[in-house]
């Protein structure tokens, strides 16, 4: 897959993973912050989308690393409401607890655990401000 169509990527000198909401390069960062929930996950807010890319640090990066060669990271769900959203996980596992950041809430976040420490995705809710072509293909 060419870089620019790479939805997750892992540096191994720096143990950081970052997962990509749209294509890189295309929209400007103007901010980054910690989850309150985990400091491991850095959302990075964009100019042109609301969130460009969640970067990943510590133990949860560590799980990133042996994805970094997957495809077909993202699927399109429905609500039981008939909304449509699109879903990224990393593993099946059981879903124990989900939360969003303050400034981010169309993006819910999944965890295995209630102390927010094993990730395993998360949702996007806000279709409209993200690319399908991108983000399923």
């Amino acid at each position: 897959m060419d870089f620019t169509k790479k939805q997750v990527t892992y540096d191994a000198d720096a143990e950081m993973g970052y997962i990509y909401l749209s294509e890189p390069h295309t929209n400007k960062i103007v901010s980054t912050e910690e989850l309150p929930e985990n400091d491991d996950l850095m959302i990075d807010f964009g100019e042109g989308v609301p969130v460009i890319g969640i970067e990943l640090a510590g133990k949860t990066a560590k799980r990133i690393a042996k994805i970094v060669d997957r495809t077909n990271f993202y699927y399109k769900e429905l609500t039981p409401y008939g909304m449509t959203y699109y879903s990224f996980r990393i593993n099946n596992e059981l879903i124990r607890k989900s939360v969003s950041h303050p400034n981010a809430e169309a993006i819910l976040l999944h965890f295995s655990d209630e102390n927010c420490q094993d990730f395993v995705g998360f949702d996007i809710m806000d279709t409209k401000s993200y690319s399908e072509k991108y983000l399923i293909g």
